[in-house]
């Protein structure tokens, strides 16, 4: 390889065709395009901002002013709201002020009791025809409200659409801004969350007497916020922009994105907004993972004169903002056309810069192609077909690059690399190969030897019993008890085959539901039926509402059956076994049930820990080291996950975590 050739310089190649090309001045009139562009796009926008921030807050000041002239119209109803509170006003006026305070404490615990359900009928002290007019009212406002409540001049109740409420009110904030001693006031609440998911803004107006001139109680209606959010949420500027209603502390009270109070309007931002007028403004971070987004608001203010502790003694205000890579998207777009525009002016230079680049450009496709050739023989290393044509002396074509330079050495270099290359995959698949047929025949030698050792045994075992069996001398009782020998040595023959087909071929599970408590018991009595007799008290503990599992059952409970036998076999001299069934902790998804098998038996030990999942591994002196092997599988076939944690001389519990239906699915399908 000639890598002592003198060289021309790529990289000075590479910058004179930049030169040639000319693109300074097409940069420049790209950003002289944005600057103007962004400029004029922000008044524009600014403006349809602020105008939709102004009606939007217009919007929600009649929403407000209608319920205020609702709640209005109903404390001026004569004979079902101000006739009733002013004959409950008149029993004050009966009584001594320590009598007042006794009876209405004693009218308090009475609705106590009815509200919670100890007093099974309404209270005579409740005004039956003001609760009859406020559900006809609520009844044709549907959806609107969530309470109504009329109160006398001490805060006492007197009608409430929803009983959830106290019989006192004379120290709650709604209740003294509405009543002001007796002058009467306009009080509407901040919007606050009732409940979860559950938002809802209070509106308390004073009753007043026939001469309208003094407050003799009190109205309040609990509106839900849903009508104030429908005027936010139809706020729509473009795919991303939405419009949010906040107050002067930065909390959105109404935000379609986010939920409410979730996240605060930060400080520069907030004294931006906070202006007697409509506006726009361009802010740096609007709260909302924004930068150098256009924000448009409007103050919110009200026809009624409203009390100072209203809207939590702040000032609402309409936010209208969209997301700054859609409202510049325009600008984008116009720099695109801009741009071919002055790639169509700049076409006559570039033509030169064109020629000289392809020179340059020309060896390096080649030598990409060279090195994607090289990628997919890579990839094909596990292909036979390519390692075929690769030992039948395929010949990679040669890179041909004459330029005097860098890229001549790198091709050189690429070439020879390509024909080592080609040796190598020869010597990898001929080592392949010869790895492969050793691995089978290990494998092959390992099953046939351990398949031969369990067989042996027990033909044996068979064979001398046969020859009594057939000894005439040999007393009936003597023969019975050889031939059960023979029954146990040809079931022990079975389940060792039955373990070798197990390992040597698999079965696609059939996955259908099966309740975790009819599995257990299945498999519960299929064990007894294969005990010995030993002293072994077992228990089964499922749970109600433990979800139906999602697996094989027969492959299931044959992995079962294999860790139960283990069991018996680590209890000798008799035990507990303890089979449970429960839902996976928190956090497993999806829905998973844990199955555990708890025996108190001898224990494993760490070193053989490691080891109890290998084929054909056992400690005993019998078996084919085979069923823990199949169990594993037969689990993890059902997507389900296996484990053992044992200590020495303790005891020994697996954990099966398997697939289960979702909680609810299993409740309805078992009702």
């Amino acid at each position: 390889m000639e890598l002592g050739r003198p060289r021309r310089g790529l990289q000075k190649k590479f910058v004179a065709s930049l030169l040639i090309v000319g693109f300074l001045p097409g940069i420049v009139a790209l950003f002289a395009t944005y600057l103007y562009s962004t400029q004029t796009l922000r008044n524009t926008i600014g403006d349809s901002f602020q105008q939709l921030a102004a009606s939007t807050a217009r919007r929600i000041e009649v929403m407000i002013d209608d319920e205020i002239n609702e709640a209005r119209h109903l404390a001026t109803a004569p004979l079902t709201v101000r006739f009733a509170v002013e004959a409950s006003n008149r029993l004050y006026l009966r009584e001594r002020e320590s009598a007042v305070r006794a009876r209405l404490l004693e009218r308090s615990g009475r609705w106590e009791r009815f509200r919670t359900g100890r007093e099974p009928t309404l209270p005579g002290f409740i005004n039956q025809r003001t609760l009859l007019h406020i559900q006809n009212w609520l009844t044709i406002r549907p959806g609107e409200y969530h309470n109504v409540v009329v109160t006398d001049e001490r805060g006492a109740l007197l009608a409430s659409a929803n009983p959830e409420v106290g019989y006192l009110h004379g120290d709650e904030l709604w209740w003294r801004e509405a009543y002001a001693e007796g002058r009467g006031g306009l009080y509407v609440s901040d919007i606050y969350e009732q409940a979860p998911s559950a938002f809802l803004l209070d509106i308390a107006v004073p009753i007043l007497d026939d001469t309208r001139t003094r407050a003799i109680g009190v109205v309040k209606f609990e509106v839900r916020r849903d009508s104030l959010t429908k005027a936010i949420m139809e706020i729509r500027v473009g795919e991303r922009g939405h419009g949010m209603l906040l107050n002067t502390e930065g909390t959105p009270l109404i935000c379609p994105v986010l939920p409410p109070k979730a996240h605060l309007i930060n400080d520069p931002l907030m004294k931006q907004l906070m202006q007697i007028k409509p506006g726009w403004v361009v802010a740096e971070d609007d709260a909302h993972g924004g930068h150098n987004s256009i924000v448009g608001f409007a103050p919110i203010t009200f026809t009624n004169k409203l009390t100072e502790t209203s809207l939590g003694g702040n000032q609402w205000y309409a936010f209208v903002r969209q997301d700054p890579a859609e409202t510049y998207a325009p600008v984008y777009a116009l720099l695109r056309t801009v741009g071919l525009i002055g790639f169509g002016l700049v076409t006559a230079l570039a033509t030169l810069g064109f020629f000289v680049g392809k020179l340059i450009v020309k060896p390096v496709l080649l030598l990409q192609e060279q090195a994607d050739a090289i990628r997919q023989n890579v990839r094909d290393l596990a292909s036979a077909g390519r390692f075929e044509r690769m030992r039948m002396g395929t010949v990679r074509p040669r890179v041909a690059v004459h330029t005097g330079d860098e890229l001549e050495s790198l091709a050189l270099a690429f070439n020879q690399m390509t024909e080592a290359l080609d040796e190598s995959l020869k010597t990898i698949r001929d080592q392949e190969d010869e790895l492969v047929r050793k691995e089978k025949l290990a494998s092959v030698g390992q099953l046939l030897a351990a398949l031969a050792h369990d067989i042996k045994n027990p033909l044996g075992v068979i064979r001398s019993s046969a020859q009594l069996v057939l000894d005439e001398r040999q007393p009936d009782a003597v023969k019975r008890e050889v031939a059960q020998y023979v029954i146990d040595e040809t079931d022990r023959l079975t389940n060792r085959i039955n373990h070798f087909l197990r390992f040597a071929r698999q079965k696609p599970p059939d996955i259908r539901p099966v309740s975790p408590r009819i599995l257990l018991d299945a498999a519960v009595r299929e064990w007894e039926a294969l005990g010995k007799g030993e002293p072994i008290t077992t228990h089964v503990q499922v749970p109600d509402g433990v979800a139906d599992l999602l697996v094989d059952v027969d492959q299931v409970k044959e992995a079962l059956v294999n860790l139960m036998i283990n069991a018996r076999e680590a209890m000798p001299h008799g035990g507990a076994l303890t089979l449970s069934a429960a839902a996976a902790p928190g956090g497993v998804a999806p829905e998973a049930v844990d199955i555990r098998v708890m025996d108190t038996g001898v224990g494993i030990s760490p070193d053989h820990l490691r080891q109890i999942f290998d084929p054909f591994f056992t400690t005993k002196d019998y078996g084919t080291g085979l069923g823990l092997t199949n169990a594993k599988r037969l689990v993890e076939n059902n997507s389900g996950q296996l484990e053992i944690h044992s200590t020495e001389g303790r005891g020994t519990a697996v954990l099966l975590r398997l697939p289960a239906r979702a909680r609810q699915e299993s409740e309805e399908t078992h009702a």
